[in-house]
C-alpha cells in the first residue's frame, strides 16, 4: 500500500479528487451568490411594480403624476408597504425611480401597455368602425384624433381612443394617408373596416374626394355616417340662434370667458 500510495496513478487520483471537491465548493458559493442575486431582483421588481401601479392610479383619475407622485409614495410607505420601504432605503439616491423623469417614463410605459392591450382586442375583431376628427392644439399644430369601435368576443360593442396623429395639412388626401399609415403601423387590417364616423365637412364627407370616399376605395362595403354628436351640436347652435333668450345667455357666458381668459391677471 505504501508503494501504491507513491505511485503516479494514486497521486493523480488524489489530485482529481481534491480538484473535484474544490470545484464543488466553488460552485456552491456561486449558487449562493446567484440565489441572493435572484432574490434581490425579485424584490426590486416588486418595488418597481408598486411604483408603476401608483403611476397608473394617478393617471386613471386624471391626477398630475409628476406633482403628486412623491406624496402618494410617502403615504403608501407610511401605511406599511415594507417591500417598497426597503427598496427606497437601500437604493442609491439616483436610483429610487421617484424623479419626474422616471414618472414620465412610467406613464409612457403604461400608455404603451394599454395601447397594446386595445390593439390585441381590435385585431381579434371580425370588423370595426373608425371615427376621426381634426383640431388645432395650443401650439397651432394640426392634429387628428382617432377612435375605433368594434365588437368584443363576448358580443359587447366597445369604443376606444387610440392615438393623436400630427398632420402636415388638413386636406382630404393628407388625412386619408395619415389614417391608412396609422392602421398599417399598428397592424390593423383595413379590409375589416365596415363603418366610418366623421363630421359633415367636405374634407371628410365629400362624395368624390372626401376622406370617406377615399377609404371606400380600399373597403367598398364601409358605410359613412355623419357623426351624431356633430349633428346635435349643429342643431343646438341653430336652436340657440333662433331663441333670443338662449342667444343672450350664450353671448354673456362667452363674454365672461373671454374677459377672464385674456386677462393679464388670470395666471
Amino acid at each position: 500500500m505504501k508503494i501504491h500510495a507513491k505511485s503516479d496513478i494514486h497521486l493523480l487520483s488524489c489530485e482529481a479528487e481534491m480538484a473535484a471537491a474544490t470545484a464543488l465548493q466553488e460552485w456552491s458559493v456561486i449558487q449562493q451568490l446567484q440565489q441572493i442575486n435572484d432574490e434581490e431582483k425579485l424584490k426590486n421588481r416588486m418595488a418597481i411594480k408598486a411604483l408603476i401601479r401608483c403611476t397608473h392610479f394617478l393617471a386613471r383619475r386624471h391626477i398630475p403624476p409628476t406633482t403628486n407622485f412623491d406624496e402618494l409614495i410617502d403615504l403608501i410607505v407610511s401605511c406599511g408597504a415594507e417591500d417598497l420601504k426597503g427598496f427606497l432605503e437601500r437604493a442609491r439616491l439616483n436610483a429610487t425611480y421617484t424623479s419626474k423623469v422616471a414618472v414620465v417614463e412610467f406613464v409612457e410605459a403604461v400608455g404603451l401597455w394599454a395601447e397594446e392591450c386595445l390593439l390585441k382586442r381590435l385585431r381579434q375583431a371580425s370588423h370595426f368602425s373608425i371615427m376621426a376628427d381634426e383640431c388645432t392644439d395650443v401650439m397651432t399644430t394640426e392634429e387628428l384624433s382617432i377612435f375605433f369601435r368594434w365588437v368584443n368576443m363576448d358580443g359587447q360593442p366597445v369604443e376606444h381612443f387610440l392615438d393623436i396623429v400630427p398632420l402636415k395639412a388638413t386636406d382630404a388626401k393628407t388625412i386619408y394617408s395619415a389614417l391608412v399609415e396609422f392602421m398599417k403601423d399598428k397592424n390593423i387590417q383595413i379590409s375589416k373596416l365596415v363603418g366610418m364616423g366623421f363630421d359633415g365637412a367636405a374634407t371628410f364627407s365629400g362624395k368624390h374626394n372626401g376622406v370617406q370616399s377615399l377609404l371606400k376605395q380600399i373597403s367598398p362595403h364601409a358605410l359613412f355616417v355623419h357623426c351624431h354628436c356633430h349633428l346635435l351640436q349643429l342643431a343646438c347652435v341653430q336652436a340657440a340662434n333662433a331663441t333670443s333668450g338662449i342667444k343672450h345667455v350664450y353671448i354673456t357666458l362667452t363674454t365672461l370667458w373671454k374677459f377672464f381668459h385674456y386677462s393679464p391677471k388670470r395666471a
